[in-house]
């Protein structure tokens, strides 16, 4: 099979919460295929140290930014699109832009000539995949998609499916060329809501890189029990329950523990309140925001991850949870609820615990299980590495990628 041409577009980039989008591409690259990333919105931060040299050239999706501001480099420009545009229908309808009666000024100083040009943009640039994540930024670029005429991708992400309803996407609806992919039967659900046809959603997690989410053997772990939670600090992600917890494993007199809390958001004034008002700081630390890096040292030297999800006052649930992979690819046991997607990616049983959301009573129980038989821990762990490595590795579902752009 011939490398593909293939757009991705992002709402901005690069962010830390959307490393997935990071592995995919790095994935296509690893494999031959041309990639250019397109964005709203731009941001200097590392997902890796090699980030810089991989994602450098990242353009923002803006018909200003097409249009060079000198104008001598403008004229340039235009003869250049123009020879570039194979199309002879394309090139007339761009030379139709300098229509001074009908456009005045802007057709003079090249204002139409672009605005339509980046219309036509994924199409004169001949790209044979325009992948469009998160459905929303997909509804911003509705004129863009009805003109190209090769394979479109769009990837509902959770955040897409519950916060737009039909209406907001009904632009999009009405396009039947777009194929969808989501990562959860949950979220899928979700869009299916929403009116988008069954046949033409596909059911492809995120994934993560298991060869940088690998345990590192013989590492001297602390004398505590060592429990982690990563996440937004959101009510959906429940990291106050988190804390609750390890609050009735301390009045049960397990005190030879630590809860680390990783992550930023609303909640986090209400838990470090809870935390300081409860005299629960020796047994619960909270870490804020930290890279990937960290988190994977963080992981290492953990001995169970915690992720005790609910329903928001919204009705809203965590999609899918790639930390929760992440996790069982460091060989930790995880203990997550039931709501949401997130039961999709753990083997209960075997991998970790599904529990019904709330239940501080069972996930206390579970927690103690694991703390007293270190080697079902150990062997979940190993399981839950095997799992990771076999389901959610970027290079298999990378592969599932390319079977739908193709």
């Amino acid at each position: 099979m011939p490398p593909l041409k293939i757009a991705v577009v992002v709402g901005q980039f690069p962010t830390i919460s959307e490393t997935f989008i990071v592995n995919q591409i790095r994935f296509l690259k690893s494999q031959g295929h041309q990639v250019h990333i397109y964005c709203f919105k731009k941001i200097k931060i590392g997902i890796h140290p090699s980030d810089d040299i991989h994602f450098k050239d990242v353009k923002l999706l803006e018909w200003q930014h097409f249009m060079p501001k000198n104008k001598l480099k403008r004229f340039f420009k235009i003869f250049s699109i123009l020879i570039k545009s194979i199309n002879f229908s394309i090139r007339l309808d761009l030379i139709k832009r300098f229509n001074l009666f009908k456009y005045k000024k802007d057709a003079f100083n090249g204002y139409v000539f672009f605005r339509r040009y980046f219309e036509l943009y994924f199409e004169i640039n001949n790209y044979d995949v325009v992948h469009v994540h998160f459905a929303n930024h997909a509804v911003r670029l509705l004129r863009q998609l009805e003109i190209f005429q090769k394979r479109i991708i769009v990837s509902f992400h959770g955040f897409d499916a519950h916060n737009y309803d039909h209406q907001f996407y009904n632009g999009l609806l009405k396009l039947k060329t777009i194929c969808y992919t989501t990562n959860t039967a949950y979220t899928k659900d979700k869009i299916i809501d929403l009116g988008f046809p069954d046949h033409l959603i596909t059911i492809l997690p995120v994934g993560l890189d298991t060869n940088f989410f690998k345990p590192t053997q013989n590492l001297k772990k602390s004398e505590r029990f060592n429990i982690l939670f990563v996440g937004r600090l959101v009510v959906l992600k429940s990291p106050l329950l988190a804390i609750k917890i390890i609050e009735q494993l301390v009045n049960q007199n397990i005190t030879n523990l630590l809860l680390t809390i990783v992550g930023d958001g609303e909640e986090f004034q209400r838990c470090e309140d809870y935390i300081v008002s409860h005299e629960l700081e020796p047994y619960i630390t909270l870490k804020g925001s930290q890279n990937q890096l960290e988190i994977v040292e963080l992981m290492n030297s953990s001995d169970m991850f915690l992720l005790p999800g609910i329903k928001d006052d919204n009705n809203k649930a965590e999609a899918q949870g790639l930390v929760i992979q992440e996790a069982q690819a460091m060989q930790l046991p995880v203990i997550i609820s039931d709501v949401g997607g997130m039961k999709d990616g753990v083997l209960d049983g075997k991998t970790g615990f599904v529990l019904k959301a709330h239940d501080i009573d069972a996930f206390v129980k579970c927690i103690l299980y694991l703390i007293e038989h270190p080697k079902e821990r150990i062997a979940m762990g190993s399981a839950g590495r095997k799992f990771a490595v076999k389901n959610y590795d970027i290079s298999v579902l990378g592969q599932q990628l390319l079977d739908l752009y193709r």
